[in-house]
């Protein structure tokens, strides 16, 4: 059986994902899973750094539907990306920045709703595209290959033989800053974390150390936290700060 997993930023309140739950259980047998609809609203980056936490260790053969789409109704297009294993059904808008693949745009209209609207694409086309593909339709049914995808604006991080520059990109319910920089990457052990105004010399391999403190999370990537409390409030933190570790 086929799993189908969603990553919206539309709640739970409202009845936007029991929509698009309706439609995917009325076109095939595919068990729907929820990856999360806590994003924030328009939070591009924000799922596509979720993604790549997550995806790759769902089973091989899902399809994940993600929609973050501050574009709805406009000409921006809608994307498959497989990435070998799994496919992603998405708006061209970045937020499968970190997903590598094969791309294709969806422009077969016969798999959209009848008389969809301009403004719930997530309802009426992306969840009827993704039943399809789980039912076993080909991708090259679902639109051309393409080779010019919208990507973030981002600047991956910098490297050197005893530096690296990066940028906290997320920042959890408990407060840790996860930057991008990984821990894999680094040709040095990290003595010292800046960020604004703030130092950090200490290292722990566990979240009780008192701190604030660097951390390699479970991401691999390096994180600074205080054990017991919400760093990013402590030290008036927020995504996108510039990281530098030496």
């Amino acid at each position: 059986m086929r799993r189908i997993a969603l990553l919206t930023d539309f709640g739970t309140r409202d009845p936007y994902v029991a929509a698009m739950k309706g439609v995917i259980a009325a076109r095939c047998e595919a068990a729907i899973e929820d990856l999360s609809h806590e994003i924030a609203p328009f939070g591009i980056f924000e799922a596509a750094w979720f993604l790549r936490a997550a995806a790759p260790y769902w089973p091989d053969g899902t399809i994940f539907v993600v929609v973050i789409d501050p574009g709805v109704g406009t000409s921006r297009r809608m994307l498959v990306v497989d990435d070998g294993t799994r496919f992603f059904v998405a708006p061209d808008n970045g937020v499968l920045h970190f997903i590598d693949g094969t791309v294709h745009a969806i422009e077969n209209e016969m798999l959209f709703l009848p008389r969809s609207s301009t403004t719930f694409h997530g309802r009426d086309r992306f969840a009827p595209v993704a039943a399809a593909l789980a039912a076993g339709l080909p991708l090259s049914e679902v639109g051309p290959r393409i080779d010019d995808r919208v990507r973030l604006a981002y600047e991956p991080p910098q490297y050197a033989q005893d530096q690296a520059t990066g940028h906290i990109v997320a920042i959890d319910r408990f407060g840790n800053c996860i930057t991008d920089v990984e821990s894999a990457r680094l040709a040095f052990a990290p003595r010292e974390l800046r960020v604004r105004d703030h130092a950090v010399t200490r290292t722990s391999t566990n979240y009780e150390e008192r701190g604030p403190f660097m951390i390699v999370g479970s991401t691999g990537c390096i994180e600074l936290s205080i054990g017991g409390a919400n760093a990013a409030e402590a030290l008036g933190l927020s995504r996108m700060d510039l990281v530098t570790i030496h």
